[in-house]
């Protein structure tokens, strides 16, 4: 092999690792976008699937704001009127964490106990439902639940301005997603939607 042959052979081969080279790293950035794109699918579905669970179970809206929404839960009674336990109070902390707040009363309490202390709101429409929830928790009997995390922007509404006629909230969120911000938006309803004073 003469010189100029060697020369150009040596000059192939580099062209081509170079060129397999920017192949390799284009591959494994597609592979490491389409891992980052999954992983914003899957957690961005699972943050709309925690909180539609609770709002598509939910008898009514007691109360909605544009960071913050108080469900009626269920009728676990059966007296059609709403009780404390029944309640969920879903809202944004300051730290960009939705949580789910709820009534838990200590398990060394007895059933009456629990019952005594459960009270009953008999006129749903005129109760404060943020004061109900600090009283409780007050007490120590407030329990909380992070429901999605890292949310940068939220904001709900419903399809009636009486929170008590909302049978859809829709939800739109900015949630931060390994250093990326992704708007979510989702629309729910209630599917067993009941005023409290209503019987079955």
């Amino acid at each position: 092999m003469t010189l100029i042959e060697t020369i150009l052979a040596m000059t192939i081969t580099a062209m081509v690792g170079a060129s397999i080279t920017t192949m390799m790293a284009a591959v494994t950035d597609e592979v490491s976008s389409n891992q980052e794109t999954r992983s914003s699918l899957i957690r961005s579905g699972l943050a709309q699937s925690r909180l539609s669970s609770y709002i598509a179970r939910s008898h009514c809206v007691l109360d909605m704001t544009e960071d913050s929404i108080t469900l009626w839960l269920e009728d676990s009674r059966d007296g059609g009127s709403v009780h404390a336990s029944e309640v969920r109070w879903i809202h944004l902390d300051q730290d960009g964490t939705l949580q789910v707040h709820f009534i838990c009363f200590p398990t060394d309490w007895s059933e009456s106990a629990r019952l005594l202390s459960d009270t009953e709101y008999l006129n749903a429409a005129g109760t404060n439902w943020n004061a109900v929830r600090t009283s409780f928790d007050n007490r120590g009997l407030i329990c909380r639940l992070p429901i999605i995390e890292g949310i940068d922007q939220l904001e709900l509404s419903g399809n009636a301005l009486n929170p008590f006629d909302v049978t859809l909230v829709e939800t739109a969120m900015i949630i931060s997603i390994e250093g990326r911000n992704e708007k979510t938006f989702t629309a729910e309803s209630l599917r067993v939607h009941q005023h409290p004073d209503e019987e079955h």
